[in-house]
């Protein structure tokens, strides 16, 4: 393995330029050094000792934490919208000399754990509601920034990066409602649902009224996580003959697929006898048939704009704490026929 002794030859600058570019001591360094350096690094495939680092000053750790509790059936990566933001999370990161740690918890005093004993320089939160998030903020000794996460109005200052979740959920219901549907429902794994699934929740309820049409708690449907109790639903939804609804508006893409699939598996077919609808604009969303009418939203924007807000939090530049919504559209497909 190649030292930090031989890279400093390479570059043709002292074994200390080199620790201090490893540690993120640049600031006094010209951007040509920096530059020779890195360049060296990178064409050698210099791999740290990463232990030693953490344990003495900077590790160049940034941690990601998902905030979701373990589910024996399915790891929360394997959701294609949260496998797109991780990969464009170590894009990002690697990119700016960092090395990303991942960890799934949906234990916040695990999660700090973690990140002390990693010494990591900052931290980027996923899907923390709003008492987590109380509780990072007050509990970790380093940088945050969070992505889809919801707070207290306790004028506590924070970067938080999401969406017009809200706007999202209420274009899609117009367009449900232009195309004639009257009776939609609005399906989702929470009970009562949270985060972004109360906001696309509320968004639907909206435009109903805005329409002139009921929103009660009869359209939001409950679906479970675990696939066997969410197919005995549809199962009974089947049966009851989808109590009368012509559109269904999923919170997300993996469970308007799954569904979609379900019931053309059981004689139903969309968009003919129901329009199906969801929301992230997953790789799933064009893979299956007939292919998803959905709320498109850039995955990895949320990631650029998150690092980029960590990385001027850690090199101490004044930011103004805000939420970043970021914008969404709508991708009309094949699932949403009309009435």
């Amino acid at each position: 393995m190649i030292t930090i002794k031989q890279i400093a030859q390479i570059a043709g600058v002292s074994p200390s330029t080199v620790s201090h570019v490893l540690n993120g001591r640049t600031k006094k360094m010209s951007q040509q050094t920096l530059e020779k350096v890195e360049r060296a690094l990178r064409e050698n495939n210099y791999i740290s000792n990463m232990a030693g680092r953490s344990l003495g000053g900077s590790s160049r750790i940034i941690g990601v934490i998902l905030t979701y509790a373990r589910r024996s059936e399915m790891n929360v990566a394997q959701d294609p919208f949260f496998s797109e933001i991780i990969g464009a999370l170590e894009d990002e990161i690697r990119s700016n000399g960092y090395y990303m740690m991942l960890y799934t918890s949906g234990d916040v005093d695990e999660g700090l754990r973690i990140a002390a004993s990693w010494k990591v320089e900052g931290l980027v939160i996923l899907g923390a509601l709003a008492h987590d998030c109380t509780r990072y903020m007050e509990g970790a000794n380093t940088p945050i920034v969070f992505i889809d996460s919801y707070f207290n109005d306790d004028g506590k200052p924070h970067v938080n990066i999401g969406l017009h979740d809200k706007r999202g959920a209420y274009m899609m219901t117009k367009h449900l409602i232009t195309q004639g549907h009257k009776r939609i429902a609005f399906l989702a794994d929470g009970d009562p649902p949270m985060g972004v699934d109360y906001e696309r929740r509320e968004g639907f309820f909206s435009a109903l009224r805005d329409h002139g049409l009921r929103a009660d708690g009869d359209q939001y449907i409950y679906i479970s996580h675990r696939s066997a109790e969410r197919h005995a639903l549809l199962s009974a939804f089947l049966e009851d003959k989808l109590r009368g609804f012509t559109a269904l508006f999923f919170a997300s893409d993996f469970y308007a697929v799954d569904s979609m699939n379900y019931f053309q598996d059981h004689g139903l077919r969309v968009p003919e006898h129901v329009s199906v609808c969801g929301f992230d604009d997953s790789i799933l969303s064009v893979q299956c048939r007939p292919k998803l009418t959905t709320v498109h939203q850039t995955v990895s924007q949320k990631a650029t704009y998150a690092v980029a807000q960590l990385l001027r939090i850690i090199r101490k530049e004044k930011i103004d704490p805000k939420i970043i919504r970021l914008n969404v559209s709508l991708k009309i497909r094949d699932s949403v026929g009309r009435v």
